[in-house]
């Protein structure tokens, strides 16, 4: 919006003879917002205003200028279907015409209640509730739930609001109502947003949200929801916060937090089909983590002993001899089996372990047995929060240009793999951390040694996702926030590897996941249903293969989010797949490299320097140097798990 541009309205202007104009609130997007006073009922109330005068004045064309009238009509006639009390209440519509100095416009307007305290984000401290049980219980009760109340009727009337946050709850006294209908779905109303919008705030926003925008259900609002309450345990969320990924505690201690999590965790799942469903339900969870568990007790009196009532007489005989049976059974397989090792096999309801918290590499799934042999868990946790799944050793046939014989196989051992590729977020993350370290020059940014490690800029046009300002590295655009880095060198993406205790995983290791996982490309054939319900995923998917099947030249410029490539059989996304990583090159198994100096290769379909691969195959690295950086290569980290 230009920052010249002058309000539609002047205080003390009498709008349609019944609302005097006191103050500009605020302006968005959509038109600007003013506190009035109606003079037929002696009451204040807010006004939204639009003009299309005013929507040209700020530079929106013919077409924009159109969807925006008609989704400010529709929020009119959503407003007015609801009545709740968390609920912002609309009193009157209309248009008119005023007089401005440029010229008469037309206006249209909104009357609704004026709340003139703040958001619920007052509510909600920068630091976070944990691990305060007391004051999380109150804010649970006075204002979420409530808000919950206000979403469900918003459900109840077949309507998604689509933009939930704390910034669109006002608090009328105590009271929080929802607000800003802007971008709201209904069944009843005619839509207005084209598939091609991605609207919304991306750090609520659901996977499903970024693609396909216009089919979103009300499980998109159950992530927003899950985000919020993220949000109030931990403390506010940085505008870089990253979208499209689901959220969880680290180490919660206290059982009202560890119920919390796991809410937290279910309600922001990435996948629709393993969300919470509905308001409902998570209501029910909420409910179940503000119930504390009872003691159970015996009465007895004051200074004696408590006695053991005959009810409790009567299960002595059985439990001793249970307890017996147990026992017998036990000295039993220990004779029968004396000598015979025992072997764990992970079952199949650990084979997809979901994510767990923590700030270290935090063990899921299967549990390690102990000794030679012993079992991996299935997942780790690194400490930048990412997932790591377990790659089960096993042989991967040497492609040509990485050893003179054809069709070697050499033996891969046991390793770790980031679940995707490093996110803009988390590389931003980790560079502030280190930021007393670095020298930024001209858009390059160099480590304590002087190393290069990332170049700043347009990675491509149109697409700049890392800026450096005031001091501080930050996401340009939140949308871009979980796409992989890009021009990060080989030096950059090992100090990473390296600062949160992992490495950058080696050409063979590369090789085996690729071919013995399978490919992370959806099926071409793979049927995709064009509901809002379980197939939003697969829709999401096939966008992404779609993509990658263009000819270059039509392909989107801006990398898709690494979460929503879908994981081959270890759980590993994004291999393969059209972007580079970094690697290390396995001395032992190429031709002609000098002994004991490290090679970093680009490996992946798409090469440095080249426009294509050949798809479906599994090329070597290319040997490049660890100073240069590409806008086609990101990297992913890796980590043995012999050491483990």
């Amino acid at each position: 919006m230009a920052e010249s541009a002058m309000p539609i309205l002047t205080v003390g202007t009498v709008l349609d003879d019944k609302w005097v104009i006191l103050e500009l609130v605020g302006r968005g997007g959509m038109g600007e917002v003013y506190h009035a006073h109606q003079r037929n009922l002696k009451r204040d109330v807010a006004i939204k205003v639009i003009s299309r005068e005013w929507l040209k004045f700020i530079g929106g064309d013919e077409e924009e200028i159109e969807s925006t009238l008609a989704r400010f009509r529709r929020e009119v006639e959503a407003m007015a279907q609801i009545r709740h009390a968390n609920v912002l209440q609309i009193f009157d519509y209309g248009s008119t015409t005023v007089k401005r100095d440029a010229g008469d416009a037309s206006v249209e307007y909104i009357a609704m209640e004026y709340i003139p305290g703040a958001a619920l984000r007052a509510t909600m401290s920068d630091e976070g509730f944990y691990p305060d049980d007391p004051r999380m219980k109150t804010w649970l009760t006075d204002y979420f739930l409530p808000v919950l109340d206000g979403v469900q009727a918003i459900h109840a009337a077949g309507m998604v609001h689509r933009d939930l946050k704390p910034e669109n709850v006002l608090l009328d006294g105590a009271t929080p109502k929802i607000s800003d209908f802007g971008l709201v779905r209904s069944c009843r109303l005619k839509p207005v947003t084209r598939d091609i919008d991605i609207k919304g705030t991306p750090p609520y926003m659901s996977p499903e949200q970024f693609f396909d925008f216009g089919r979103v259900d009300q499980r998109a609002e159950i992530y927003a929801l899950g985000k919020i309450l993220y949000e109030a345990v931990c403390g506010k969320m940085a505008p870089d916060m990253i979208p499209f990924r689901g959220v969880c505690l680290t180490n919660p201690e206290t059982p009202l937090y560890q119920k919390l999590n796991q809410t937290i965790r279910n309600a922001t799942a990435e996948d629709p089909k393993d969300r919470i469903p509905s308001v409902q339900a998570l209501r029910e969870a909420l409910e179940g983590v503000l119930v504390e568990p009872e003691k159970p007790s015996l009465p007895h009196q004051e200074g004696h002993p408590p006695k053991i009532g005959r009810a409790w007489r009567a299960y002595y005989v059985p439990v001793a001899l249970a307890l017996l049976l147990v026992g017998l059974t036990a000295l039993a397989v220990m004779h029968f089996h004396k000598g015979t090792p025992m072997t764990v096999v992970p079952s199949e309801s650990s084979s997809t372990p979901s994510p767990q918290e923590g700030t270290g590499n935090r063990e899921t799934g299967t549990p390690a047995a102990s000794g030679k042999g012993a079992v991996k868990p299935l997942t780790l946790t690194g400490k930048d929060r990412e997932t790591l799944h377990l790659v089960p050793g096993g042989k991967v046939t040497l492609p040509p240009n990485l050893n003179s014989e054809k069709g070697t196989s050499v033996a891969v051992p046991p390793f770790y793999m980031d679940e995707t590729q490093v996110t803009n977020h988390q590389y931003v993350e980790f560079l502030n951390q280190v930021l007393s370290g670095l020298r930024v020059d001209g858009g390059v940014v160099r480590g304590d040694n002087g190393n290069i490690w990332l170049l700043l800029g347009e990675v491509m046009e149109g697409y700049e996702p890392i800026l450096f300002q005031n001091g501080k590295f930050r996401i340009k655009d939140p949308m871009h926030a979980a796409c992989p880095v890009l021009r990060v060198t080989a030096y950059g993406a090992l100090a990473y590897a390296q600062f949160y205790g992992r490495r950058l995983p080696t050409e063979v290791e590369w090789l085996y996941a690729v071919s013995a996982g399978g490919s992370t490309q959806p099926s071409p054939s793979k049927q995709v249903r064009s509901s809002s319900g379980t197939g939003q995923t697969e829709m999401m998917q096939s966008q992404v293969q779609q993509n990658l099947s263009k000819p270059e030249e039509y392909r989107p410029r801006i990398p898709s989010p690494v979460i929503l490539f879908p994981p081959n059989a270890y759980g590993i996304r994004g291999l393969n797949a059209g972007t580079g990583e970094w690697g290390v090159r396995n001395q032992e198994y190429s031709s002609g490299e000098p002994g004991g100096q490290t090679q970093y290769v680009a490996l992946g379909l798409v090469q440095p320097g080249t426009s294509s691969g050949k798809k479906g195959s599994l090329p070597a690295g290319v040997p490049r140097h660890p100073w240069e950086a590409f806008e086609e290569v990101g990297f992913r980290c890796a980590l043995s798990a012999t050491s483990r």
